[in-house]
């Protein structure tokens, strides 16, 4: 992307606390120690104190092995050279791997013929990417990839680590993912032993990678429950409609599993206006810096949700809560997201569509991760738990008439009822919002019918759910969501209350934990936005 991705109230004593980095324990059950966390390997920076002590926090909430703990001597920065990384990162963890038994070699060849560790946890202090060096000799062609993308040496730290027991995987070079798109648990035998998976528990401070570790846990144990929004840009052809495709399948799918959807189609990403509630998912682009709702501080995700904005540099740092996409998305709540250190070109980012996909499957992130990304010793970074199953609890069925089922696990079960279409599940939603009187069902079951060309049955659920709404922001979005079906009716159709008659007035009731508080007048809901730049994409691959 140029100079983005070129195509791609605490209390006081609560404060006190957190900027002291107390680590207290918190009321989660204890883990049973799984076959992913033998195979885990957690590695922190002995120069930095606070590294140790969250890759011993994370070791023992996720009850990995004490001796799988492997402290190195980093360098303190984010980016690093290429130097440094052989002589403090790649050399002495591969000796680690080989001296601890995890890996056995391959004699002939000098690679790995066995391993009993596939994920690395990387704890905030590891450095996070590699500078292009000038003076490294260029990798061996690939084919199919062009020379101008072969020859490049930055990298992430972690997609370089990913190939450490390759021996093919020459320093600096692009490769070949063989895990890409694949469906196959990353401890079966049939996935090539030099693989390793990292993921990084990094962010802006130790208090929030912390808290990552903790919502991951207490999500896999409650369930990830929420809204998911998704913000496409309306593409449909050209070398960016790719980005698109994978954002409009990601709606589809996560449709047909039941979860709630918000998507959007328009090339503005969401407006700071926008009232975003209960989110517990988010996948966007394509904007250079966190915008929209998610700029306000004050805003949360539920805990334990997946965030992730597609931008060429949205992992460039993840010591700031201000400055790219992954830092913010991780202060606002998040804890999963991916992002991208340097350019990657719009192909060999994640795909978004199988990223989530695996995660509905059980697999962890990851797994989910790397099935999603073409290349390794590439830009790309995980970031979370490795561990991480945000829908570990979903395989129970919730049946919507016990009294302990939730209305998100209601909503889910009937939409699977009808075997994962919204539209036939409507009577069913219909009866459930009548019942429950909540507007999430009705909510959810108009976006399903906009998004299907069906504005007229959308407007009928946005007015019903609207009756219901009960906090202010809902009320909001579904006063805007009437406008857009509105305007999508056929110029036929008798005229209709305008917009501004179609909104209801906010009242004073604050907007609910998980919601970004609504602070422009209510008027400017309705006035055209003012324009916005259009940022450079994410390119697609030179010639």
């Amino acid at each position: 992307m140029m100079d983005c991705v070129l195509r791609f109230s605490l209390t006081a004593i609560a404060l006190v606390i957190a900027s002291a980095t107390t680590w207290a324990e918190p009321p989660l059950r204890a883990m049973e120690r799984t076959r992913e966390a033998t195979a885990t390997v957690v590695v922190f920076n002995r120069n930095d104190p606070d590294s140790e002590k969250i890759a011993r926090y994370y070791a023992d909430r996720r009850n990995i092995p004490p001796d799988h703990i492997v402290g190195l001597d980093c360098p303190l920065t984010e980016e690093i050279h290429r130097a440094d990384y052989e002589r403090t990162l790649a050399t002495p963890l591969r000796k680690v791997l080989f001296a601890n038994g995890w890996w056995k070699a391959e004699q002939r060849q000098g690679g790995v013929k066995e391993t009993s560790v596939r994920f690395l946890a990387l704890i905030r202090g590891i450095p996070l990417k590699i500078a292009p060096d000038p003076t490294c000799p260029p990798a061996a062609a690939v084919r199919g990839i062009p020379d101008l993308v072969a020859v490049r040496n930055d990298a992430s730290v972690d997609s370089e680590l990913a190939v450490l027991g390759i021996p093919e995987a020459k320093p600096g070079g692009l490769f070949p993912n063989p895990y890409f798109n694949r469906f196959t648990p990353a401890l079966e035998d049939t996935i090539f032993p030099g693989i390793l998976f990292p993921a990084r528990l990094d962010g802006p401070d130790p208090v929030t990678v912390r808290r990552m570790i903790d919502d991951a846990i207490l999500a896999e144990q409650r369930g990830l429950w929420g809204w998911a929004y998704v913000d496409a840009r309306g593409i449909t052809q050209g070398d960016y409609a790719e980005g698109d495709t994978w954002l409009r399948h990601l709606a589809a799918s996560l449709r047909s599993f039941g979860v709630p959807v918000i998507f959007d189609n328009e090339p503005p990403t969401f407006q700071g206006n926008f009232p975003i509630t209960d989110a517990a998912l988010y996948f966007g682009w394509y904007s250079g810096q966190v915008d929209g709702p998610f700029a306000d501080a004050a805003f949360r995700f539920v805990p334990g949700a997946v965030a992730v904005h597609l931008h060429s540099f949205s992992a460039a740092t993840l010591r700031s809560a201000s400055a790219n996409w992954c830092g913010p998305l991780l202060d606002r709540g998040a804890a999963a997201t991916l992002g991208n250190v340097y350019e990657p070109y719009l192909t060999l980012t994640a795909c978004l569509d199988i990223f989530q996909n695996r995660l509905m499957a059980g697999f962890t992130l990851a797994e989910s991760g790397y099935m999603s990304q073409r290349a390794l010793s590439w830009m790309g970074v995980v970031i979370g738990d490795p561990l991480y199953r945000p829908y570990a609890s979903w395989r129970k069925f919730h049946d919507p008439s016990e009294s302990g089922a939730t209305n998100w696990q209601a909503y889910r079960a009937l939409v699977m009822a009808a075997s994962g279409n919204v539209l036939d599940a409507s009577p069913a939603l219909r009866e459930e919002a009548k019942r429950t009187g909540d507007s999430l069902f009705l909510e959810a079951l108009g976006a399903a019918q906009s998004d299907n060309a069906r504005p007229a049955e959308a407007l009928e659920s946005f007015r019903e759910a609207e009756k219901l709404a009960k906090s202010t922001p809902i009320r909001i979005r579904l006063a805007r969501e009437i406008v857009q079906a509105l305007a999508a009716l056929p110029k036929e159709t008798p005229s209709l209350p305008t917009a501004q008659e179609a909104f209801l007035p906010p009242s004073t009731e604050p907007a609910s934990s998980a919601s970004s508080p609504v602070t422009e007048p209510a008027t400017n809901l309705f006035s055209a936005p003012a324009p916005l730049p259009a940022p450079p994409l994410l390119p697609s691959l030179p010639p």
